[in-house]
């Protein structure tokens, strides 16, 4: 197991690493010894998330701190309510998204750590864009950490949705 980093605390809105990474790290391998990264998101409204994908070997959990997330689990729907948590273990196909009019604050947990760095890189990526990003690139930022699937979820489209 790696060293740990020393305590530390975070104010609202502080980053611990990768400052401009989508979601926000609040701790990382570093920080962990490589046990987990938690992040801080908030997604605004109507807004798809990642398209449905697998990881190879994390495990992943979503916490809707507010407001609605949709998620999908293999062909499954869930509205996930303030105070509802996702389980999402690797090779199961998943996806995210906002589909109501009103921003989503969520927390996730990914374990083991390390994904913190493909945050940091799909988000200089997308930085740079001028229109949409490139599949085939964006696959081969995911790469280290799993494989599109499936589309992201049409945030426009009524589907039966199971709430938590």
């Amino acid at each position: 197991m790696e060293q740990r980093a020393a305590p530390y605390v975070l104010a609202q809105g502080q980053v611990r690493s990768h400052p401009g990474a989508f979601p926000a790290i609040k701790a990382g391998a570093a920080d962990t010894g490589g046990l987990f990264t938690l992040v801080e998101g908030v997604i605004g409204p109507r807004t798809p998330g990642p398209p449905l994908h697998v990881h190879h070997a994390e495990d992943e959990c979503l916490y809707a701190i507010d407001g609605h997330l949709l998620v999908q689990l293999g062909e499954e729907r869930h509205d996930l309510g303030p105070g509802c948590f996702a389980w999402l273990p690797r090779q199961i196909p998943h996806a995210f998204a906002n589909g109501s009019d009103s921003p989503v604050r969520i927390l996730g947990v990914i374990a083991p750590a390390g994904i913190e760095k493909m945050f940091a890189e799909q988000a200089a990526y997308l930085a740079h864009l001028h229109g949409p990003p490139d599949p085939e690139q964006l696959s081969a930022i995911w790469a280290p950490h799993g494989r599109p699937v499936g589309p992201q979820i049409d945030v426009g489209a009524t589907a039966e949705v199971s709430r938590a």
